[in-house]
This record gives structure tokens, sequence and C-alpha cells, in this order.
């Protein structure tokens, strides 16, 4: 039970009024997230069921720094009353007023100095441990345990796409900075400094830190929510506060294929016709950027698509829809008036959605392709100009604005993939995608990090191009290797500039490898979707599932997919990586063989295998490919039909299934027999790529314990 109470703040008025007295707002027997404040120095501390979780630092907590350069802090509370605290400070004149209240979910922390002005940031920091790891932060490619990483909190191109000011603890705390304000983030074991910068502006800068992660918001205000619990009680808390993922309609979870830059529709036609020649199937293609005669005319040009809606019908005719690449950077003014442009630069012009008639305009050039049959979306360039002159929030919130615009006037069902998001978006959003890595290992490494790093901090819908963005060196095998990281992750999107624009001049290998990839894309769409219907992560770093197992923290090149897989990307050259398992018992699905977890073992791995393992005893949604199968190569899912992957002992508890229902048991041979709740049910032998009995049943109902005998 997580019940919040602050019911014994009042006691602390009394106190609070004494010179050198100080407080606590919970007793020691009380239940759920309660708060204790201490007047004397001002401070706060987060307890779960009386005992202490996090308390501020001394060294840090609540300071502030002038325009000038000076360095404030809070000091004591010199009057209390309902939570409501008058804090004084080491500089005359100003003083703060320090909220503290129960949500529903944990502790509200709210300071305002007054007066506001001359105030450039304000800080905050709390105590950490020589063994504490964080995970959130938003998309970040670099690392996926924050430990001694400076964050930027400023949407951007340069540092990252989709920064989110929430951040969670392996010690059982985690805290959101409620704010859309430039911040930052910086935790123990950082050397100081500002960390990545945007632009030349001055931003929020830390000292090194040993003992302490830090907070700090540009502006004279903070507001923190404060949650207690495991890395999934507390981004459940933070999806309550900050808004829950959207979920994304089937059509997202397809295969989309693009160009950097298509010269006719022959070409897009010609994508969908060799991806389906070599049995690769796909969804969506991409008309990407330049597609218009000048960029923010949103006007199909005649030179390159003279036809638009003859395109979209012959692509239809081959199941496929078109996705069109938009953003709000605009290189041709025609239509807005002066008022709405952006940047000084002609080439970093961007248009100022704040205002209603701009915005109008927008939407409406939007809604005339989406009359014309467009059916998706990919955004882009809503991190390129920087605004925080205009608005201390406006920098952040130009993303979600530009969300909104394009998610209302996207046709339902729509597919909608935008590169730039901050904090409100994920509510807004079905996907996002990881930009521009290189085509090469360092870029795989950045892939399978940032798509970690973006599930920990609230957008489970996500992918990368296969084989990244710039990669006219790309190799067969980093392409292989990047499209089998494609088939774990809920987007899958193929293409860039470089040989995988056209993959099939990367070789049969190459093509080989994609194959299978997107087929193990297609078959893992129900587990996908159970994962996000429920709120929860797909793509899960071990550090998630496994905080005291140190090794699963330096393993942040694999990661969880959903509670019960595992996958093990290849991330460099050669076919005998390294893998570690985490403790227990698991299947691996290459093999059908079991493997005991809790070290790290080398594995034979051809081109064409990803390491994945499933948890032995689970039981999760999976529409397998057998020889006979009951899915067609472009179908996600059927109504009359379900699919599950299950481990040799696994119970079954399946009710309210369809008319049919397959289950593919992995195993390294033929088994005599299988049984379900001890009596013998028919079944045929899959040899692979996943080796397994497969045994179709009818639903409803499906129960039992599920048994592999010998041969």
């Amino acid at each position: 039970m997580r019940r919040l109470t602050l019911a014994s703040l009042a006691a602390l008025a009394a106190l609070a009024a004494l010179p050198g007295c100080g407080g606590g707002s919970s007793s020691p027997g009380e239940q759920g997230v309660t708060a204790r404040v201490d007047t004397d120095p001002f401070r706060l501390t987060v307890l779960r069921d009386g005992e202490p979780v996090v308390s501020q630092a001394m060294g840090g907590r609540l300071r502030y720094r002038l325009e000038s350069g000076e360095e404030h802090r809070l000091t004591r509370a010199s009057s209390s009353a309902d939570g409501i605290y008058r804090v004084e400070t080491d500089e005359p004149g100003r003083t703060a007023e320090v909220r503290v209240s129960e949500t529903p979910v944990g502790i509200r922390l709210s300071m305002r100095l007054e007066p506001e002005t001359g105030v450039a940031q304000v800080y905050d920091a709390w105590e950490t441990g020589p063994e504490e790891h964080f995970l959130g932060g938003g998309e970040q490619g670099e690392a996926v345990d924050l430990r001694g990483e400076i964050l930027a909190g400023k949407v951007s191109w340069v540092c990252t796409h989709a920064p989110v000011p929430y951040v969670a603890s392996s010690a059982g705390w985690a805290l959101r900075v409620d704010t859309l304000n430039v911040y930052a983030l910086a935790f123990p074991g950082s050397s100081g400094g500002t960390g990545c910068l945007f632009s030349e502006r001055p931003s929020c800068e830390f000292p090194g830190l040993a003992d302490r992660a830090e907070v700090c918001v540009r502006g004279a205000r903070l507001d923190l929510d404060l949650y207690a619990g495991s890395f999934e009680e507390t981004l459940r808390d933070y999806h309550a506060r900050a808004g829950a993922p959207a979920v994304p309609p089937p059509g997202q979870f397809e295969l989309i294929k693009w160009r950097d830059e298509n010269q006719s529709s022959d070409e897009l036609l010609e994508d969908v016709d060799r991806l389906r020649a070599a049995g690769i199937p796909v969804g969506w293609i991409i008309l990407d950027n330049p597609w218009e005669p000048c960029i923010g005319e949103m006007t199909f040009d005649p030179r390159r698509i003279p036809d638009p809606e003859g395109l979209i019908r012959q692509l239809s005719e081959r199941d496929v829809r078109l996705m069109l690449w938009v953003s709000p950077k605009l290189k041709c003014p025609s239509g807005y008036p002066p008022e709405a442009i952006l940047g000084a630069d002609q080439d970093q012009q961007t248009l100022d959605l704040r205002i209603p008639t701009v915005m109008a305009e927008f939407r409406r050039r939007l809604r005339n392709v989406v009359e014309l049959g467009v059916a998706g979306f990919k955004g882009d360039r809503a991190d390129e100009v920087d605004l925080e002159d205009l608005a201390p929030d406006y920098h952040n919130t130009y993303p979600i604005l530009f969300a909104r615009a394009v998610m209302d006037e996207a046709p339902e069902g729509a597919a909608v993939i935008l590169r730039a998001a901050a904090m409100g978006s994920q509510s807004i959003l079905p996907g996002i995608w990881a930009g521009d890595q290189p085509g090469d290992w360092v870029g795989l490494h950045r892939a399978i990090r940032m798509g970690q790093t973006a599930a920990m901090s609230g957008y489970p819908t996500w992918g990368s191009d296969v084989g990244g963005y710039s990669s006219e060196q790309l190799t067969p095998e980093v392409f292989a290797r990047w499209a089998q990281l494609g088939a774990v992750s809920p987007v899958m999107e193929v293409g860039g500039i470089g040989p995988h624009a056209t993959p099939w001049v990367l070789g049969e290998e190459a093509m080989e490898a994609l194959r299978r990839a997107a087929i193990l894309h297609y078959e893992l769409y129900p587990y996908f979707r159970s994962v996000i219907d429920r709120g929860e992560p797909v793509l899960r770093p071990l550090g998630y599932a496994y905080p005291d197992d140190p090794q699963a923290w330096e393993s942040d090149l694999q990661f969880l997919v959903g509670p019960d897989l595992l996958a093990a990307p290849v991330t460099g050259g050669g076919t005998t990586p390294s893998v570690y398992l985490p403790a227990g018992e698991w299947v691996d699905l290459h093999s059908g063989g079991a493997v005991e977890g809790g070290e790290i073992f080398v594995r034979s791995t051809p081109l064409d295998d990803l390491p994945l393992y499933l948890r032995a005893g689970a039981v999760i949604p999976f529409n397998a490919r057998t020889a006979d199968p009951w899915w067609e190569l472009d179908e996600l899912d059927r109504a009359d039909r379900a699919g599950y992957l299950a481990t040799d002992g696994a119970q079954l508890d399946l009710a309210g299934q369809p008319e049919g229902v397959q289950i593919l048991v992995p195993a390294p041979v033929r088994p005599g027999a299988v049984t379900l709740d001890g009596r013998e049910v028919d079944w045929t032998w899959s040899p692979g790529p996943m080796p397994g009995a497969v045994v179709r049943l009818e639903g409803p109902d499906v129960r039992g314990e599920l048994r592999l005998s010998a041969p």
C-alpha cells in the first residue's frame, strides 16, 4: 500500500517558529510515502513506511545563482503553516517560499524566490550512495546508467532530441523536475561543468560531484515531484503525474522503408517490390525531404512526384501506405507573415507556432496532404533553432506544439514518428525515432543505449534507422546486426544515406539478415502491444530488472524486451560475442536449449542470428511464422487466431482466446511427445530459425502445464 500522509506537518508550525529548532512531519510508524522537514537548516527527507529513502544534500541543497554569477543558498525556516514555509537566504533582502505537500503518488516540493529579479537559475541536491545507479533523463546515446553524467535539459539535435527531467535511483527513489524551462541534471562521479551545450548561452553549471545528485532550472522557481519505490513503481508514478505514454495504432509496428532522397515515384514503388520479392514485409514508404519545391510550401514537387494521388493509389494496391516527411522549418515564407519566422540564418529558420494564425496555416497545409491520401508523418527538425530568448519555457515547449499540430491533422490509424520531444510529448506521440547516428559500430552502440534510455523516460514506442543515417561506408555486417536491433524495437525503420537506402546492394547475407529480422519484428507484434497496453517500457536496461547485480549495470549493450525476453545484439566484428545472462534459467531461442544465467560466456552467432533468450517458465504473445504459417507475410495479427511462445514446463492460463491458438515451444531436438495438463496433444516440428514443437489448439480457454517428453 502506497498511502501518502503529511498529516503531522501541522505540528511543525510551532517548532519552526523557534530559532534553532528542527521539526519532522512523520512518525516512525507511518506507512506509505511521507516527508520529514527539518527547519534549521531547512532540509527535506523522503521516507517510505517510516524509513528514510533520500534526503537533500547539505552541501548543495536549495541554492541559486544570480545573473552576476554570485551564488546564495536557503538557510533556516522562520515560520510555517500548513506545509508552507518562509525560508531565509544568505542574501540580504531575499527570502523563499517553500511548499511541501502530498500528491497521489509522492511528495511535492515547490520553491519560489522573492523577489525573483536577477536570479538566473536555482539548484537542489540529493544525497547518494557509492553503489547507487540512475536511469531516465530522456533519450541519451552515451550511457544508460547516468552515474558520472551531466545532462543538458534542452531539446537539441546537438545534445539530445528528447530530454526528460525524470530520474530514478536504484536506492528506491525518483524525482521529476516539473518544468519546461531549460534545466540540467548532474550525477555523482561527474567532474563538473555544463555538459553538452546547444548554444553559447550561459547554462547551468555544476561542481564536481562525489556523493550527491543535483538538478538546476533556469529561472527563480523550482518544482519537484519525489517518488519512492522500485524502478517499475516510480516510472508508473512519473506517468501518473507527467502523462501516460500514447498507445500506438497497429500500423505503427509495420516495417517502414525510406531513402534520404527520391528522384521519382518509381523509386518508392521499386523499394516495395524489391522487399516483397525478397520475402520482407513492409507497411510504409516514407517520402523524405526533399519532396517540396521548397521546404515549408508543403506541396509536392512536380518534377519528382508529378501525380501524388496516383502514387498513393499504386502503393495502396500493394497494401502499403505513404508516410510524409514534415518539419516546422521554413525556406519559403510564402503564405506566412514576416513575424511568423524565427531564426536569423536563412538555413535555420522555423515557424513561430505560438501565433494562432501561423499554427492555423501550418495545420491547413498538413490537412491538404492528408486529403490527398497521405496516411502518416515523420516529423523532423523541431530541435534546430535556439528559442530560449523568446520565453523561459518556449524552447522545450516547441516540439510539443509541433507534435500536437501533426497529431491533430493526422488521419485515424496514422503511424507518426517524431525526432524531437520533451516532457509531455509522450502522451501525444505514438512513436519517436532516434535521429541521425553514423552507420558504424559506434552508431549502433548509441542507438542501443538511446532505445533503453528513451523507454526509461516515458517513450516505449521507439526505433532507429537500421544501418544509421549517414552511412556511405556501411558494411553488410553492421547493417545485419543493426537490423536485429530493429527486430526487437517497436519501430523498425530501414533507410538513410548510403547502401542501406537500397539494401539489396549489400549482398545476399545482409538481405537474409534483414528478412529474418523483419519477420521476427512482425512475430513480436502482439508482445510489443501487450507491454505497451499495460503502460510499461519495452526496451529495458538489465539494471532496471536486476538493480542489485553489478554485471547488469556493466552490460548496457544488452537489454530486456518487455519482462521476459533478453536481447544481446552483436555490437562488434565477428561471430563469437560475449553474452551475460542474469541469474536464473533462460532458453536460447536460436538453439532451443536451456542456459543457466549468472555468468558471461562466448556464443557462436552467425550473421543472421540475434542472441535472444526467453525466461524459463514464461508465456508471451508471439505470432511465429512456422513452415505452415497462420499469418501472411505482411500480417501483424488476425482476429480469429492467437500465437504464443512458451518454454517447456510453462503453466498456461489463457482465457478468452480466439478460435485458434498456436503455441511454439522451443526445443533443441524433436521431442517424443507434447502434453498439456498431462494429456498428449497433436504437434508438429518446426526446425527453425527458432526450433521447437508447434501446438495448435482451440480456444477460448487453454490451461495447464505444457511439457515436452524426451525423444
